[in-house]
């Protein structure tokens, strides 16, 4: 990371503040400040560290189609009498992969908890979302599929929709 003398003579400034408001971190900031000012361009992304790559919008909405899809196979399950096929359990997110999908895993677990969103999910899975496996492959296909049998936006798919969905295999 390179730095013009602007960008460094503010971020030493706003260092210097940090320092001052949190006196038990005071050295964490007086080091990196130190760096700063003089121009160790090394140490510039260790002040940034702690920061994700993130994810895309388009990566955020594959997420959030994944959790409508298995809310909607929620709300399908139990509104089916007798089911044979599906129980609550089959019917629960797996998650994402913690090792190799961690960032769609962090924004579940962002969407869900802090954002008090799908409550649904957040109940049967108890705040867990780790699958330990790669699921994005699976969920890519599970999407087109689920798209082509939702009609309008309710939940209603009927328990071979929901069976056929499940058991999307990836090869």
């Amino acid at each position: 990371m390179q730095l013009d003398i602007k960008e460094r003579l503010q971020l030493s400034y706003q260092l210097k503040i940090l320092e001052k408001l949190y006196p038990e971190e005071k050295d964490y900031y007086a080091n990196h400040r130190k760096a700063i000012e003089d121009g160790y361009e090394l140490h510039y992304t260790w002040i940034t560290e702690h920061l994700s790559d993130g994810l895309s919008s388009e990566e955020c909405t594959f997420v959030l189609d994944v959790l409508d899809m298995y809310a909607s196979f929620h709300y399908s399950f139990l509104q089916i009498e007798k089911p044979t096929k599906l129980t609550l359990s089959k019917v629960k997110f797996p998650g994402f992969d913690g090792n190799h999908e961690t960032m769609y895993m962090a924004y579940t677990k962002y969407f869900i908890e802090d954002l008090d969103r799908f409550g649904e999910i957040k109940e049967t899975t108890n705040g867990y979302y780790n699958s330990h496996s790669e699921m994005i492959p699976k969920y890519r296909k599970m999407l087109l599929k689920w798209k082509q049998f939702k009609i309008d936006y309710s939940y209603k798919l009927t328990e071979e929709q929901v069976s056929e969905l499940i058991d999307i295999h990836v090869y």
